[in-house]
């Protein structure tokens, strides 16, 4: 029988996590640029169409202080409904060094021949952003974030549709070795980078007699001889040297809030094995050695989140960072808030103490951002019923925003995740919200 892993949820109350138009800069084939998507509006608010004339003005804040950072002026065909696509800077081999280097934020306005005034500001992120995703290789039945007749590399096609930089698919391992390297090869074709998901039976079993527990028949749809008659740890080896030969390979995600699953005993009795919180430690640590020993070239990723949207703070998050800060070569934090009771802009705070306990270590850092229904994972973690939805778009742009603005900025920013977005039918607004390149 086909195994799932599943990114973990906390479920009792008392344990919940914290948990204009948004462009990115686009992979351009000759410059960088910004992709921009929005409406186009008269002055009276209704929606233009056809071809018009319009100037659009880049800044780096919000007031527009200063001299604009770029001004262009281009014809562009507007649909029915004002909605227009444009590339920005497209044509100049100085608008990333003048526009999108060292700007997370940026700002743009636009003004038509016949407006009388500039438009209210989009804000653009220049992050890159990638999305969790929970679809098996094998193209199983229903094992494609639960969407009948989806394939894993269909899905990976719309996300890369939708212009997202990264994948992370906590099922990447349930598949043959052909049906693995055909999904990393659509990965590749469709310009997607992997953080590969390494399950937390990795950390647990690297020292443990594979007569006692084996990841390859456990954890695995590979056959035996892909690493016949190894150790749990040089199956891990042969794993990771076989990934980092694949071009869409970017890194290997090794924590996903494992110190604080074990700090709260939830993985106390874990398969038979009692995991205390120096124990997952220690076993992270290893897991680290041997992933990096494997593969030195691809940074290694973990996450780790709060006890309870009510009491989360900065010390809280080091608390569980600290003892692994050396295995992690780019630190993150899962922060949830739409429907736990705090608002979308507590982000801001999430954020910024990520980015302070990241710069502690010198690390790069990531966000987990919320693109679901807590009705639809923990229930339990509702403030009510009525907030318990999946975020609007406002909701959305604001934790993005949010993330993004930590004063160092994360090196990317990952939705969580792609099923649920689609099973609230939110995908449109999730990539307007986004609106990632």
């Amino acid at each position: 029988m086909v195994g799932k892993s599943m990114k973990h949820f906390r479920y009792a109350p008392a344990l919940l996590l914290l948990g204009c138009s948004l462009a990115l800069p686009a992979l351009a084939a000759t410059y960088p640029h910004i992709s921009f998507h929005a409406r186009l509006l008269s002055d009276e608010g209704e929606p233009l169409r056809g071809l018009q004339i319009v100037t659009f003005y880049v800044h780096d804040s919000r007031d527009h202080c200063g001299e604009a950072l770029w001004i262009e002026t281009l014809p562009i065909q507007v649909r029915e409904n004002g909605e227009y696509f444009v590339e920005l800077g497209a044509s100049s081999p100085r608008f990333g060094e003048r526009v999108i280097d060292g700007h997370a934020l940026l700002y743009v306005t636009t003004r038509t021949t016949n407006s009388s005034k500039p438009s209210p500001a989009a804000v653009v992120v220049t992050i890159p952003q990638g999305i969790w995703v929970d679809c098996n290789p094998d193209n199983s039945a229903g094992n494609c974030d639960g969407t009948s007749g989806l394939t894993s590399e269909v899905e990976l096609q719309t996300i890369a549709a939708a212009k997202f930089r990264y994948v992370f698919n906590d099922s990447n391992l349930w598949g043959t070795e052909s049906e693995i390297a055909s999904w990393a090869d659509q990965a590749n074709s469709s310009s997607l980078k992997i953080i590969w998901y390494i399950p937390l039976d990795f950390a647990l079993y690297q020292g443990t007699s594979t007569g006692n527990y084996s990841l390859i028949s456990n954890d695995t749809e590979l056959a035996s001889s892909f690493c016949s008659g190894c150790t749990n740890a040089a199956f891990t080896t042969a794993l990771v040297k076989w990934f980092a030969t694949f071009p869409a390979t970017a890194g290997y995600y090794i924590d996903d809030e494992y110190v604080n699953m074990a700090s709260q005993g939830e993985i106390q009795n874990y398969k038979g094995k009692t995991i205390s919180e120096h124990a997952i430690e220690s076993d992270i640590a290893t897991l680290y050695s041997t992933v990096h020993a494997a593969d030195p070239k691809h940074p290694i990723y973990g996450a780790e989140t709060w006890d309870s949207v009510n009491t989360a703070n900065e010390s809280q998050l080091a608390g569980f960072l600290d003892p692994i800060e050396a295995e992690l070569n780019v630190m993150g934090a899962d922060y949830y808030p739409v429907g736990t009771g705090e608002a979308a802009g507590t982000e801001t705070s999430a954020a910024s103490w990520l980015d302070t306990i990241a710069g502690n270590y010198k690390r790069s850092a990531f966000m987990n951002l919320q693109a679901f229904s807590w009705a639809d994972f923990a229930p339990g973690a509702c403030a009510s019923k009525s907030i318990c939805v999946y975020p609007t778009v406002s909701q959305l742009q604001t934790m993005l925003t949010d993330a993004a603005g930590a004063s160092r900025a994360p090196s990317a920013l990952v939705w969580f995740d792609y099923g649920d977005t689609v099973a609230n039918d939110q995908w449109s607004n999730l990539i307007s919200a986004a609106n990632p390149q």
